[in-house]
């Protein structure tokens, strides 16, 4: 869907801006990049320009051909996409006035006489009547509502979709986003190997599969994440919409978190390469 430039979010500027960073590294023009995806050459101007939001495979096939790694545009894809479908504001529609015209003369009613007696004690007798009621009523909903939570959440279904979308050998490369091992990782070990700059080594049993996540890193920094017997992943800061956010190196396969290492190569005039394996958190 084309979006009018006022239309646009932040999250998807950001996107489009991303895309014409990997462009521009390819090299291809709009033709080639028409040439070797399943995508046309309008489709790709209007991406490139922010008129309609890319679907996630053109994100990935330009990752491909810019031979770059696809967490970073992946990450601000899925903003993008969360911040198109966040429901709009309601609207408050402020009541509209009648028109001025002549005034309606109103018929007062002279006022009802106090009532005397008996009454006064009638209608005191019933508001207290009321209030009770209303107050039993308060109590039984604060002692029922705890079983009729529990009963509600028994008739529930339990989906029956996996969490993950990958597993072992099947997880090395991929995103852990996308495939949702990213969602409650353990924390192998944390390191610091200059002043801002923090790198955890995460595991996820469920995906079989660990990866290293970063932040506080500069443009030109290198992540390097390796398992025994495993293909290193490696994760390169490219640009400045790269820094100031976490980011994370592809996955690599492993059974044991204890087999993760990280090693880090700072930007240049930064301190030589740098290796971490897998240790306690530190504090």
């Amino acid at each position: 869907m084309s979006l009018p430039p006022l239309e646009r979010t932040a999250e998807e500027s950001a996107c489009a801006e991303a895309l014409r960073v990997l462009r521009r590294r390819s090299g291809l023009s709009l033709k080639e990049l028409a040439a070797q995806t399943p995508y046309s050459k309008s489709s790709w101007e209007r991406y490139l320009n922010g008129k309609t939001h890319p679907p996630r495979a053109a994100v990935v096939a330009l990752c491909r051909l810019a031979r770059q790694p696809p967490a970073h545009p992946l990450a601000l894809w899925e903003r993008a996409e969360t911040a198109r479908n966040r429901p709009p504001r309601p609207v408050v529609v402020a009541p509209v006035s009648e028109p001025a015209g002549v005034p309606v003369p109103v018929r007062e009613e002279p006022p009802r006489p106090e009532p005397t007696g008996r009454r006064p004690f009638l209608r005191h007798a019933r508001t207290a009547a009321v209030l009770a009621a209303a107050l039993l009523c308060t109590a039984w909903l604060v002692m029922a509502g705890p079983w009729r939570s529990e009963s509600a959440d028994a008739d529930v279904p339990v989906s029956s979709e996996p969490e993950f979308a990958c597993y072992g050998q099947r997880c090395t490369g991929q995103d852990v986003i996308a495939t949702r091992c990213g969602m409650h990782p353990d924390m192998v070990s944390t390191h610091r190997p200059a002043p801002g700059l923090r790198v955890d080594l995460r595991y996820e049993a469920g995906c079989g599969a660990g990866w290293a996540r970063v932040w506080g890193q500069r443009i030109g920094d290198v992540f390097t994440v390796s398992a025994a017997g495993g293909e290193p992943q490696t994760l390169t800061v490219p640009d400045k919409y790269a820094t100031g956010i976490r980011l994370h190196t592809p996955m690599v396969a492993t059974d044991s978190p204890e087999a993760l290492r990280v090693c880090v190569s700072l930007a240049p005039g930064g301190p030589r390469q740098q290796c971490y394996p897998a240790a306690p958190p530190s504090p």
